[in-house]
């Protein structure tokens, strides 16, 4: 009787032979079993080999790269995870030039004490999010001459941005001398300073910045009336510049106020405007600050003199001049961003090296509430009840990420990553899953 002890059975994988595997096979071990079973037209198939060709280094890499074009979404995005975190050159050129805004998801949500503005803001390392807004309580403490000071308290909260799990700190609270519930909170976007604006019980404008290392107050800027012969000076727009060394704050009576925070000096910009501010943006590397107002003229301000630079005119016959209610500076300082408020809405991207409108976008949306760009000047978010990410270069909008509430803060991560937003009492996550 013949020896078959060695012979392969019925259902034995056999190496080697005459015979190729079936293309729609599933082959295991090494590159070219990884490399077929990519070639399989079943898209499952595709994925389970993108996990074994990313270990091949440059080859297998190549193909994964490969994979970012891959007529199924469901490839292309395993392609995006698996080399989103690779350093190499090719594979980071490759991950610039892939849409990965279209997959994503709110990954996570938190939820606030009340239904205020917040402020939130993205540590620039890409790992911690920080956020400003209303306690549930506020204080008063009468003086010998009868005088009442007192003001709101503010809950500082940390989570990990990956986890959205919460991190210790400080001090939870920020006993500000603001009464009720500040009219401006805003981080810089390095999410080291937080500017808090509004009045005190004796009725004079307050500003606090509050130094977010320490977690301790560092400049107070008050004693403005909220009247004054017979005009008001309250508030209406504030920005930070990036580093959080320069605030600009504009007010009803259309006067422009910038503050070197660093030096404790100021620049006054008292000229220009007519009404109510609407919007300032501030580029500290170019030392230019822009404003928007009722009066609908846009001012382009030299941050060195306070003198302006020019007027922005727009290239249309139609109603150009239509309030401007929110303004951006791209972190080159090179473009500016305006929206209008009107319909059909508009958003407006303007050249500031040469003062001259360059393209613009028509909205089919709510009033926009909030508008920013990534740290790479890439993109650009717009915020109503959706939010809209857009290509600077291309005008391409790249993604749309439904809600049903209007949103009024939004931040990015360094890396583009990751997308925060704020709508109601709840702060949103937003990234690939």
């Amino acid at each position: 009787m013949p020896d078959n002890t060695k012979q392969p059975g019925e259902y034995d994988a056999v190496l080697g032979g005459k015979n190729p595997p079936p293309v729609d096979g599933v082959v295991l071990g090494g590159l070219e079993g990884a490399k077929r079973s990519f070639a399989s037209s079943d898209e499952n198939y595709r994925v389970l080999a993108l996990s074994q060709l990313i270990n091949h280094r440059q080859e297998g890499w190549d193909l994964v790269i490969q994979a970012l074009k891959d007529p199924s979404q469901q490839v292309q995005l395993a392609a995006y995870k698996l080399l989103r975190d690779i350093s190499e050159l090719k594979v980071k050129q490759a991950i610039l030039e892939f849409n990965p805004y279209r997959f994503f998801e709110c990954v996570y949500t938190i939820e606030l004490n009340k239904y205020y503005d917040a402020a939130i803001a993205i540590h620039p390392d890409g790992k911690t999010l920080v956020c400003c807004d209303a306690s549930d309580s506020s204080y008063e403490q009468s003086q010998r001459d009868g005088s009442i000071v007192g003001g709101t308290y503010l809950d500082f909260k940390k989570w990990d941005l990956k986890t959205g799990k919460s991190i210790p700190t400080i001090n939870k609270t920020f006993a500000t001398r603001i009464k009720e519930y500040p009219e401006h909170l805003t981080f810089s976007s390095d999410a080291q300073t937080l500017a808090i604006v509004g009045f005190q019980h004796d009725k004079t404008i307050r500003t606090e910045i509050w130094n977010l290392n320490t977690e301790q107050l560092s400049h107070v800027i008050s004693g403005q009336p909220l009247w004054e012969s017979g005009r008001s000076n309250t508030i209406t727009a504030i920005a930070l510049s990036s580093d959080g060394k320069l605030l600009a704050s504009g007010n009803k009576t259309g006067n422009i106020i910038v503050w070197d925070l660093e030096n404790k000096q100021n620049i006054d910009i008292t000229e220009g405007h007519l009404q109510r501010i609407t919007s300032v943006a501030i580029n500290a590397d170019t030392k230019i600050l822009a404003s928007a107002s009722y009066d609908k003229p846009i001012k382009i301000w030299d941050l060195r003199t306070g003198r302006e630079i020019y007027t922005l005119l727009g290239e249309d016959t139609f109603d150009y001049n239509s309030n401007r209610v929110l303004l951006a500076i791209s972190p080159n300082g090179k473009t500016l961003i305006t929206s209008d408020h009107h319909m059909p809405r508009l958003i407006r991207i303007w050249d500031l090296t040469i003062g001259k409108e360059i393209h613009k976008l028509f909205l089919n949306a709510d009033p926009l509430r909030c508008l920013t760009f990534s740290a790479d000047g890439k993109i650009f978010v717009t915020c109503s009840s959706d939010i809209n990410i857009w290509n600077l270069q291309t005008q391409e909008l790249l993604a749309e990420l439904p809600h049903d509430a209007t949103r009024t803060s939004v931040a990015i991560s360094a890396d583009g990553q990751t997308i925060v937003s704020y709508v109601g009492k709840l702060i949103q996550v937003w990234r690939v899953p």
